[in-house]
């Protein structure tokens, strides 16, 4: 039997999106993306991905990103700016951190829409899913195309 991975940020902040979970909100938002920003091989989420330098990186393409919580800022401001420079949409599974500098700038106040998770995510590594549950909230953000 396979060991459970315990959700501890500090150890590593690279976790895996339960499938079920993605395609709530994909339904919920009438939403397809092409291009999983934060990803491996094993564990993307859309036909293309990007593995590495993503934040160095123009998307143009709509988008998908679970990304690494440790740096959530960077991306939140990247995938805002993607969205804004190319008129794509993206969807980004994050934190609640509602009180934070980058939502106030990316994400609330109609820039984005959002979907509040009820209770803790439970997410997966190497495809295992985690002894414990997230230590937050969750939500999908939700960047829309005009």
């Amino acid at each position: 039997m396979p060991k459970h991975p315990s959700f501890n940020l500090s150890q590593n902040d690279n976790w895996e999106t339960p499938v079920d979970l993605l395609n709530y909100a994909l339904d919920y938002f009438d939403f397809e993306p092409t291009l999983d920003v934060c990803a491996t091989s094993f564990n993307k989420k859309c036909h293309m991905f990007i593995k590495e330098n993503s934040l160095q990186m123009r998307w143009q393409r709509n988008f998908f990103m679970n990304c690494p919580y440790s740096k959530a800022a960077d991306w939140i401001y990247h995938a805002y700016d993607q969205h804004l420079r190319y008129n794509i949409s993206g969807l980004a599974l994050l934190f609640v951190k509602s009180d934070t500098k980058v939502w106030r700038e990316c994400i609330l106040d109609g820039k984005a829409e959002i979907l509040f998770i009820t209770g803790r995510v439970k997410f997966l590594k190497n495809g295992i899913p985690s002894k414990n549950t997230a230590p937050y909230p969750s939500c999908f953000v939700f960047w829309r195309a005009k």
